[in-house]
């Protein structure tokens, strides 16, 4: 991962974490990528990536792909929100308790009701596809 002009990049394989962690909170930032990006916003997370608990929000423009952008994986599928590669799009997630919700562009796209793993965790950005690239830019959290 890398920053630009207060934009952070992630290119390939990698995880960013916050230093703090967050049980309920909004999140609230801009993300532009590549066609076909395939990477993830994690919560409630170890701060571990993939070996460690998390849930993830997919963050994968495939309209066809089995948890699409704004989907909590293995969990819930995501309305398609037609996101354009390489145009930067407001992405918001909130989460409180058992719930959250993802909003792409003002349109919710996910609700849940039925996390389990109620503790707090780390927030990451991670890139998990070789040869493709995401962008974050205005990113904020705000606890509940």
């Amino acid at each position: 991962m890398g920053a630009h002009w207060g934009v952070l990049r992630g290119d390939g394989l990698g995880h960013l974490a916050t230093k703090e962690k967050f049980r309920d909170f909004v999140l609230h930032l801009y993300i532009r990528t590549c066609k076909h990006h395939n990477g993830g916003v994690l919560f409630r997370s170890s701060g571990e990536g993939l070996k460690g608990q998390r849930y993830e929000i997919q963050l994968h423009d495939v309209e066809g792909a089995h948890f699409p952008t704004g989907s909590l994986y293995y969990h819930k599928r995501a309305i398609y929100p037609r996101i354009e590669p390489e145009v930067w799009y407001l992405f918001q997630l909130l989460v409180k308790d058992k719930y959250c919700m993802v909003r792409i562009n003002g349109e919710t796209v996910l609700e849940f009701d039925r996390l389990e793993r109620l503790d707090e965790g780390h927030i990451e950005l991670q890139a998990h596809q070789l040869g493709k690239w995401g962008e974050y830019k205005q990113i904020r959290v705000r606890r509940l």
